[in-house]
């Protein structure tokens, strides 16, 4: 560890280097000693202290300071971009009340206080999330030696709501289908959407990412590799949200069949545009895209979105249904035809089976009740 003893006019001072902080290089200095002897035994004394989990308690860094080091250092170069965005919205939307303070004078009290302030107004996932990046940051500073302590292992992790997904009836997926005109391409485009996302449990991102070259019509499969997002205002093309994401999905015939229209139809709006035919080009890569326009651009995220809800409506089906709630369909679809958790959990791309079990809670109690009927009829015969 960097240090050592300086004469400042008619005293002694030690100084020795504590890590960088908010982007810069922090040193711990003290003076007012008589002898440099002095000096050297209490920088001795210091820098044991703070090798063995000693702090050093930084002048005016604040915790929004901190916190925008944090992310500009440590998650901006390894996290997606959405991430790095989200934190950075509920830190400056949330964390104002403690921004101004300096981060070693943050007390549990006032995270409770932060908590409790916020706990009517948002959700229980908001809730915990703002929880989650304080604690992380607390960490942070506790590894540099900023802090003694961590206030947040004195204050209750708030819960996340209960959540239990709307879906779609087989009768309302019919009416949607039946409400549109494959005529008209916007409709058609949607048709297709639905066809895949009810088909394949796929997210938005994935829908919007998928290429031509990750569809293997021969042997009926379809891997996820990207993730078209839309975040902090613009249209980014990422990996999808986790590596077990990265997944390979057994097709139907139906599906391919749609798929190979599709793309016919592409080939010849590439010649119909030609050189005004648009490619979709992220960070310099391009990138061949199954859902487009027939000019060829990317179907933007939110299109999904605005078009289900219009689709909704004039369907008859007064239903608070999210693009996602297609994929619960999906997966509670599924497991009520009596396919296993781990095969949703494979085909959704969950990285714990665990988060497959809670979601889908509901439907695996109507799966026991058939179980229990069954086993009791045998029993009772």
């Amino acid at each position: 560890m960097q240090g050592g003893v300086r004469k400042r006019g008619k005293t002694w001072s030690y100084y020795f280097y504590i890590g960088i902080v908010d982007g810069k290089k922090k040193y711990k200095e003290k003076g007012g000693f008589r002898l440099k002897s002095e000096a050297q035994e209490a920088l001795r004394e210091a820098m044991t202290e703070f090798e063995n989990g000693g702090f050093i308690k930084p002048k005016g860094i604040t915790f929004m300071q901190f916190s925008m080091e944090w992310l500009e250092n440590y998650v901006k170069p390894l996290r997606k971009v959405s991430t790095y965005n989200r934190y950075r919205e509920l830190i400056n939307k949330y964390l104002n009340d403690i921004g101004n303070m300096n981060i070693g004078d943050i007390q549990s009290y006032h995270l409770e206080e932060l908590l409790l302030k916020n706990k009517n107004n948002i959700s229980g996932s908001t809730l915990q999330g703002i929880y989650t990046i304080i604690n992380t940051i607390m960490n942070r500073a506790l590894h540099l030696k900023l802090i003694k302590d961590n206030p947040c292992k004195y204050v209750e992790r708030p819960k996340r709501d209960k959540f239990t997904p709307d879906t779609l009836e087989i009768e309302e997926i019919e009416q949607l289908f039946d409400v549109l005109d494959q005529n008209n391409n916007y409709d058609y485009m949607f048709f297709i959407a639905l066809k895949v996302a009810l088909e394949l449990g796929l997210r938005r991102g994935e829908l919007g990412g998928l290429e031509w070259s990750d569809i293997d019509f021969k042997e009926n499969l379809i891997t996820v590799n990207n993730n078209l997002i839309y975040s902090n205002g613009h249209v980014l093309m990422s990996t999808p949200k986790t590596e077990e994401s990265n997944r390979t999905i057994y097709v139907s015939d139906q599906i391919l069949n749609i798929l190979r229209e599709l793309k016919e139809k592409q080939e010849e709006n590439k010649n119909k545009y030609g050189k005004f035919y648009v490619l979709n080009t992220f960070d310099d890569k391009d990138y061949d895209l199954v859902m487009a326009w027939q000019n060829g651009k990317y179907i933007h995220p939110m299109y999904y979105l605005d078009k289900l809800k219009k689709v909704l409506k004039k369907a008859g089906i007064n239903k608070d249904i999210r693009f996602h709630d297609l994929r619960h369909t999906n997966a509670t679809l599924l497991i009520s035809q009596g396919i296993d958790f781990k095969t949703v959990q494979n085909r959704l791309g969950h990285k714990d089976i665990n988060t497959t079990l809670n979601i889908y809670s509901h439907v695996n109690k109507e799966m026991q009740k058939k179980a229990t009927d069954k086993l009791s009829k045998i029993l009772n015969k």
